[in-house]
């Protein structure tokens, strides 16, 4: 039997679901997806590890609005509610203020997502504990993180959105499309089966 364990950039899932499909989706009924057209694809079957989703809480001034608190409370309150699934965990990065865009409006980095994501994939292969890494994300900076995996015999699984978004533009870097072994798009057939 083979071991999967999926890793969820929670601002790539949220922008997914905001901007190319218009939905709110369940991340157990995601995660369920994975797994069985891991286990279809494969052809063996497959159990779950663990499923990490990384995020960063939203910003807050100093004083915060009360909007801010509203927004933060919010994300407090999804957070504990994935805490509660079964085998999910939860790991935080910061959100920072990188000055304002040419109309004034702030514009948000996120810190630290990118390297524990990239970590806990790396540690899991290295210590021989999966076979399978699912990756929800889009971002090219994951590239070397998959070269390693692959390297540790780790078979790597790209979720990503559809090819070209409502806007044209690709919904995930071409360089980590390739770096993959293996793809599962989120189309609106899958999505359909995930609403909440």
């Amino acid at each position: 039997m083979g071991r999967l364990a999926v890793f969820i950039d929670g601002a790539y899932f949220m922008a997914i679901q905001r901007h190319e499909f218009d939905a709110r989706l369940d991340v157990q009924k995601l995660v369920s997806e994975v797994r069985s057209h891991v286990e279809r694809t494969s052809a063996e079957p497959i159990d779950l590890l663990r499923t990490y989703f990384y995020h960063c809480p939203p910003y807050q001034g100093d004083p915060p609005t009360q909007e801010e608190i509203d927004r933060h409370s919010n994300s407090r309150r999804f957070e504990d509610a994935l805490r509660y699934l079964p085998r999910f965990e939860v790991r935080r990065g910061r959100l920072r203020m990188n000055g304002v865009d040419e109309w004034g409006d702030p514009v948000f980095e996120q810190k630290q997502v990118d390297l524990l994501l990239g970590l806990d994939m790396a540690l899991l292969a290295g210590k021989g504990h999966v076979q399978h890494i699912a990756l929800v994300a889009g971002d090219g900076d994951f590239v070397p993180a998959l070269q390693v995996l692959k390297a540790e015999g780790v078979l790597v699984w790209l979720v990503h959105g559809p090819p070209h978004g409502r806007d044209g533009g690709s919904t995930y870097s071409y360089e980590l499309f390739k770096t993959a072994d293996e793809r599962f798009e989120l189309n609106h057939e899958v999505v359909e089966r995930m609403r909440r």
